[in-house]
């Protein structure tokens, strides 16, 4: 099959980065302003920016809304999803590890955002607000960071942070945009340590993203493949209007060494971008979006490191069954809803021979439910793809996934389910490539479920669970929950299979 190549839309250039000591990034949260003051002036909250027209996605949500008040559900289909929710056998998957609160509110933007990975002797937290590091066998060893302290910079608002561990070359990968500081200048900003460890020094880049005077830079996603990161993000014009997704990547060789770099930047690409984890030698990296109707955009990118012979092809169209906007999620004891998305890719696919593995949050019968899915990227075809959820009558939202190179797969997402009067829950499931090739997922098991419901308006858009590099049969997952006074908290958790 010929691909259609992607033109390059622009050039990124960066010069040798700022090197920055943790003890550096203390010493500036003691003498400098409160990290992030501004956003407690900007009111704490950061807009959603749907890739559809605004008034479009709000009709969309509306209508969702006004049929789950009037519980107008099809019959069939409803019956339909109750026998595949109790036909799901239970995933040999249990709590292995720490169970532990992250981090929680502060002076930060809302949603928390939170995200995170597991390292060799650390978790490393990342939300609108902190870096949190803890130390894997004692928790309670915590060094917290505000994002402005971290990155060196306090002009405009820090938010959208992503955290990520390569295990082969032993390097933590931090990333955080910025609000722009005019219709030319919006940075984003890329931490790489120096070492395995996170408490050490961090090569700090700083990227101008703006290509066109008066966009906005949003919802960058982190990924990586054996020779390159690879970050995307969506671009919305000074008017609000959706320009595309852009994307570009830079050698781990200069990145990992503190070196400046120009790299080729892909633009006008479709909606939220997912770029994957690639667990191996591969020569192809995949990409992949969640477009709407029946079908996902995949993208395949080749020569990732090299800027003079890059190139991106696609897209193609991956043949899944129809999905929808999921509703909004309900809360007992309370009219304020948790905010579902619009079915986005929220997190980095995994990619480990020829499968890549992707989750996102649709509509099912008037619920909002996880999809999972395995994609075929030598056939750019569907090899399967399944619901989930905790309960018939539950809502469950805001998922991520992550496999090994053995094609164990793992989940987290959040749960509320007014009926039976649970508030957001913090959950995982997984599956064990050793029980067959046809994957299902249990309704999951609750890590954490919160005392109250969540007063705030948006839920996060992020959760994260990444494979421990210590050993693969496990992972380690962060996911928001509530405290006791309806504002945001964290939850960090470490699970795997019981044999």
């Amino acid at each position: 099959m010929k691909h259609s190549a992607i033109e390059i839309g622009t050039q990124l250039e960066a010069a040798a980065p700022q090197l920055r000591t943790v003890e550096t990034m203390l010493q500036d949260m003691e003498t400098n302003v409160a990290p992030n003051a501004r956003a407690v002036a900007q009111g704490k909250s950061k807009p959603f920016l749907p890739t559809m027209p605004a008034a479009e996605y709000e009709d969309v949500k509306s209508k969702l809304r006004a049929q789950d008040r009037m519980a107008e559900k099809p019959v069939e289909a409803d019956m339909e999803a109750e026998a595949e929710r109790e036909a799901l056998p239970r995933a040999p998957i249990v709590l292995v590890g720490p169970n532990f609160a992250g981090a929680t509110d502060v002076d930060g933007l809302m949603p928390p955002d939170t995200h995170g990975a597991v390292g060799v002797d650390h978790f490393v937290e990342v939300t609108n607000s902190h870096i949190d590091i803890f130390l894997r066998t004692n928790p309670s060893q915590r060094t917290s960071i505000s994002l402005a302290a971290f990155f060196g910079y306090s002009a405009r608002v820090l938010f959208d942070p992503r955290a990520v561990y390569d295990s082969v070359w032993n390097r933590w990968v931090v990333t955080a945009d910025a609000f722009q500081e005019s219709s030319t200048r919006q940075l984003f900003f890329v931490a790489i340590s120096t070492t395995s460890n996170p408490l050490g020094p961090y090569f700090i880049y700083a990227l101008n993203v703006t290509f066109n005077a008066g966009d906005f830079w949003d919802y960058p996603q982190l990924g990586y493949d054996q020779d390159s990161v690879i970050v995307t993000a969506n671009v919305f014009t000074a008017s609000g209007g959706f320009r595309g997704a852009d994307m570009f990547a830079v050698a781990k060789a200069r990145l990992y060494n503190g070196l400046g770099f120009s790299v080729p930047v892909f633009t006008g690409l479709r909606a939220t971008l997912a770029p994957p984890i690639v667990l191996d030698q591969n020569a192809r990296t995949y990409l992949i979006a969640a477009s709407g109707g029946s079908s996902l955009s995949l993208y395949t990118l080749t020569n990732s490191s090299r800027p003079n012979a890059i190139q991106l092809t696609g897209p193609v169209s991956v043949a899944v069954p129809a999905y929808t906007a999921p509703p909004d999620a309900p809360q007992p004891g309370t009219t304020s809803t948790l905010d579902t998305l619009d079915g986005r890719f929220v997190n980095a696919s995994t990619q480990t021979g020829d499968f890549l593995w992707q989750v996102h949050t649709v509509n099912l019968v008037g619920y909002a439910a996880p999809k999972f899915y395995q994609i075929n990227t030598a056939s750019s075809s569907l090899v399967q793809s399944a619901f989930f959820f905790g309960t018939s009558t539950s809502f469950d939202f805001n998922a991520s996934i992550a496999a090994n190179s053995a094609n164990d797969i793992y989940v987290t997402w959040t749960m509320t389910d007014p009926p039976r009067g649970t508030n957001a829950q913090v959950r995982f499931s997984g599956f064990d490539h050793n029980n067959g090739t046809t994957y299902s997922l249990s309704p999951g098991i609750a890590a954490f479920t919160s005392p109250t419901f969540f007063t705030g308006g948006r839920w996060g858009d992020y959760s994260a669970v990444t494979v421990d590099p210590r050993n693969t049969r496990r992972a380690w997952l962060v996911n928001e929950d509530v405290l006791t006074n309806h504002d945001w908290g964290s939850r960090i958790v470490g699970i795997g299979f019981a044999s």
